[in-house]
């Protein structure tokens, strides 16, 4: 993969920073819920961000972003 630019690494930064917010966001959420069905949902949205979160952070093969 040939190397990112400083603007592209910006953007990754800032979306992992939002992303790793929404698997804290979605976590606390699902933690305060009592109704089986919606913490399950709220669950699987804090995974879905995880997995996003995983994938840009393996996107960026092993280059430093801060």
């Amino acid at each position: 993969m040939a190397g990112l630019t400083s603007a592209e690494l910006m953007q990754i930064r800032e979306n992992l920073s939002n992303e790793l917010l929404m698997i804290q966001k979605f976590g606390a959420f699902a933690a305060q819920c009592s109704d089986p069905q919606l913490k399950q949902v709220l669950g699987n949205v804090q995974q879905a961000h995880q997995r996003h979160y995983n994938t840009l952070f393996r996107h960026l093969g092993g280059q430093q972003i801060m």
